[in-house]
């Protein structure tokens, strides 16, 4: 018996395995050149590092409030949180309006603590309002086993309202105004090295085990992270380490944030105990004198000399030298081995600002 063969289609099989093995090959060779090339020397900065998709903050931070309303819709009582954040205020304030205006009098249980805010927040959609001490139409509570005894007395309707429901009220300028006054946003940065303080510290926040999985002596540095692009450190940051007696630093802005931490501890013998992790924004060049917030740091430059002043060796020699008019500037002259009364234009000043972690307990 004859097995008849194509040899034509043998051979464009042979030909799409070469293909399909010579493409693997490709992508393995691409990946190994890539990696060492991603790992140190990411072009991506600290104004552009953004923070791993999360459920959304305000989403975290929120309760609904929960709604009983008589049948006649004389009576309400309101289930409100324990915790008065801004997104929970904002809850709290759409079920205000829901209420009739031409309500009069509102009781706050025992356990509300805020309660002549909240009675001004009720009194932007029902200005008659006011304060009793008793059982009143309107009644607020965040203790659910006391309103569960208030409404077996009568029959109520329920509903709930959530965040997504409620966050149209914000357009009201009258509740804008509360919240800014009651529980006003966090600053936004106002320049480049605040913005660049924020996003370390979120970088922080996000990959703390990770950066201090870098260091031998925290107890992160035995976990054994998986090397993928979710775990890879790709923050160009400059970085200080500090002990009791020692401090070293790397400024090196084309290395990753991992390559400047394993340079730095090569500075210190291994009977150093390590204490603070600062991790220093970019530098901004200034002037001899300028005035230094509480957060900034400063380095000096003058040829070969360089020295660098964290914010809390700064405040430590401003609090020591408080008798005198204390010059930081003259300071870190000093400290590079300069005479302090001596000026030359070639000599630079940069300030920066830092975010600290504690390496001993891992705050």
């Amino acid at each position: 018996m004859l097995l008849y063969v194509d040899k034509k289609k043998e051979r464009q099989k042979k030909i799409k395995r070469l293909l399909l093995i010579i493409g693997i090959i490709c992508i393995v060779v691409i990946n190994f050149i890539n990696f060492p090339i991603d790992l140190n020397h990411t072009k991506k900065s600290l104004l552009n590092y953004t923070a791993p998709t999360t459920t959304p903050q305000w989403y975290t931070q929120t309760t609904p409030v929960t709604i009983l309303s008589s049948l006649q819709k004389t009576n309400y009582i309101l289930i409100i949180p324990q915790e008065l954040t801004r997104e929970n205020l904002t809850i709290i304030a759409k079920a205000f309006s829901q209420i009739p205006s031409t309500a009069t009098q509102i009781y706050f249980t025992p356990e509300i603590s805020q309660q002549d805010e909240l009675l001004k927040l009720a009194q932007i959609f029902i200005p008659s309002l006011k304060l009793s001490t008793a059982s009143a139409p309107i009644i607020v509570s965040s203790n659910e086993d006391e309103i569960l005894a208030l409404s077996k007395t009568k029959e109520y309707t329920i509903r709930s309202i959530s965040y997504n429901y409620a966050k149209d009220i914000n357009s009201k300028p009258e509740v804008q105004t509360f919240l800014n006054t009651n529980a006003p946003l966090p600053p936004m940065p106002q320049n480049k090295l605040e913005q660049e303080k924020a996003n370390l510290t979120q970088l922080v926040k996000d990959k703390k085990d990770i950066i201090l999985s870098t260091i031998p002596s925290t107890s992160y540095a035995k976990i054994d992270f998986p090397i993928s692009a979710q775990y890879i450190l790709l923050k160009n940051t400059n970085v200080c380490l500090s002990s009791s007696d020692k401090k070293f630093c790397t400024l090196n802005n084309t290395s990753s944030l991992k390559e400047n931490i394993k340079k730095t501890l090569k500075k210190f013998t291994t009977s150093d105990e390590l204490q603070t992790l600062s991790l220093l924004t970019s530098l901004e060049e200034i002037n001899p004198n300028s005035p230094l917030s509480q957060d900034e740091g400063l380095i000096f430059r003058f040829g070969i000399r360089k020295q660098i002043l964290l914010p809390q060796e700064i405040k430590q020699y401003n609090s020591k030298n408080s008798n005198e008019e204390p010059n930081v500037f003259r300071y870190i002259k000093q400290q590079a081995g300069i005479n302090p009364d001596y000026n030359n234009p070639e000599m630079k000043f940069y300030k920066f600002k830092t975010v600290e972690i504690n390496i001993n307990d891992n705050i």
